[in-house]
């Protein structure tokens, strides 16, 4: 959150992050649905796969996303926003090796200097390298810095990581400090000053430079609706398109779903949920729009943040991990205090509570096919003792079509319904802890197909607080 702006034995199955595939350029001519969704077929593709090939596409049935291989992938994101330029490579590896060994699978990174602590148009990586030679100017970039963020992206695809790069941030419209230099949001004054055809250019550039460097996701925008720049949005993702066509793209508006604005670009491939109410309302939004696209939570509370005045408890990142998914996101992006990555900040915040919980939230849906879920929209599975529908107690759930599985989350405890007779039986039943990735089963399971059963979890999981995870499977 940037200012003004966590079954069984089997299901623990931790599930190593290996190297990635490198790949070929993607600038080929193949058409929009060629380049972005995967031909190949996701039927019983298995879930403990280790070593994501890239480049991702959009799946058949474009819920989610796939490698080249038809596997499906698990956004399960980290939100380092300023790593390309705060930490030298010896501290950046020790980051990216802490968030492999928790499982995650994607970083967001800004390509530019967005400081909302010193003037950003003088700031410097720790090598003394500014984006350009002419401090603003968009045709000027200095290749010592970007040698840097390619190797950034390198390492991170060493490890199995998505890099989501966010071309030029826009930043915020609210208050920024004097220091920054900037009156109406980062990098904003400097499209307009640039204009559309040197955002164009600048868009050609990065592509260019970036379309043979495979774990790559291009995010246009930044923490602002597009408004008075629009025209320079849609130029510098003209120029990605046009230089880098096989990679991914998204917006990042402001706290709002980037759909609101983009859903209809032929660029845009998936869409980017954000908001400061409980995302399984704007995420449901996204993926009910039409056409259909996948959708995943970009932004929302970050742990050790207060920006909506609500405090980011590991309570509440969990929370949004869980609601996300079973609402129908293909992910889902984790952030923290440590936003910024500045050097006296990020190391405390790599091991805190909601990062840990982070890891077992991806242990937990990669060892299930968490892609053949569907949203419970109607509350056919998920019956009773749900809460109020738009209030952080609200209960969500998702099932596979075919009753084999179906996930619910309780954001606290309390008893809930659930219609047996939507699953197929007979019905494993457990509670997994989202604080400890422990699972116990419901006493008298397996039960049969026969109509309702009431759950109640235990009053606190391994942290205190009392959000739990109903588990309802088919009896192996």
């Amino acid at each position: 959150m940037r200012p003004a702006t966590a079954m069984r034995d089997a299901l623990l199955l931790l599930l190593a992050v290996a190297s990635c595939l490198v790949s070929t350029s993607h600038a080929g001519t193949r058409s929009q649905d060629e380049r972005k969704v995967s031909s190949m077929s996701q039927t019983a593709v298995s879930v403990k796969e280790t070593r994501p090939a890239f480049p991702l596409r959009v799946s058949d049935n474009k819920r989610y996303l796939v490698d080249t291989k038809g596997r499906p992938f698990l956004v399960d994101g980290d939100s380092p926003w300023e790593l390309a330029w705060q930490l030298t490579r010896e501290e950046a590896e020790e980051l990216l090796n802490n968030r492999q060994a928790k499982g995650f699978s994607a970083l967001l990174v800004d390509v530019l200097p967005y400081s909302e602590w010193s003037p950003y148009l003088a700031e410097r990586n720790r090598y003394g390298h500014g984006p350009f030679r002419t401090p603003g100017d968009f045709a000027t970039p200095d290749e010592a810095y970007f040698a840097h963020l390619d190797w950034l992206i390198r390492a991170a695809g060493e490890r199995g990581m998505l890099v989501m790069l966010v071309a030029a941030d826009l930043g915020s419209d609210g208050e920024h400090p004097p220091a920054s230099g900037a009156k109406q949001g980062m990098w904003h004054e400097q499209y307009l000053s640039n204009g559309v055809e040197k955002c164009y250019q600048y868009g050609r550039y990065l592509g260019s430079r970036y379309r043979s460097f495979p774990n790559v996701l291009w995010v246009l925008g930044g923490d602002r609706d597009p408004g008075d720049v629009t025209a320079h949005v849609e130029a510098m993702a003209r120029g990605l398109e046009e230089t880098d066509p096989g990679h991914l793209k998204t917006y990042h508006a402001g706290a709002k779903n980037g759909s609101t604005f983009f859903h209809e670009a032929p660029w845009c491939d998936l869409n980017m949920s954000y908001g400061y109410t409980e995302p399984y309302g704007f995420v449901l939004d996204d993926y009910r729009t039409q056409p259909t696209k996948p959708c995943f939570l970009g932004e929302s509370g970050y742990e050790g943040e207060a920006n909506d005045k609500r405090p980011g408890t590991p309570l509440r990142v969990r929370r949004q991990a869980y609601w996300a998914l079973l609402s129908g996101a293909c992910g889902h992006l984790y952030g923290s205090a440590a936003w910024t990555v500045q050097p006296n900040v990020w190391r405390k915040w790599l091991d805190s509570p909601g990062a840990q919980h982070m890891a077992h939230f991806g242990r937990f849906f990669r060892s299930i096919d968490w892609f053949r879920l569907a949203p419970d929209m109607k509350h056919e599975v998920l019956i009773g003792g749900l809460g109020q529908a738009g209030s952080p107690e609200f209960a969500t759930c998702a099932s596979i079509p075919d009753g084999s599985l179906a996930v619910c989350y309780l954001p606290t405890a309390r008893a809930v319904t659930v219609d047996l007779s939507r699953l197929k039986g007979p019905v494993e039943a457990h509670w997994f802890d989202p604080t400890s990735g422990k699972t116990m089963d419901v006493a008298g399971s397996p039960f049969a197909t026969a109509g309702m059963r009431e759950f109640a979890p235990a009053e606190h999981n391994a942290a205190g607080d009392s959000d739990a995870v109903l588990v309802l499977q088919r009896a192996r």
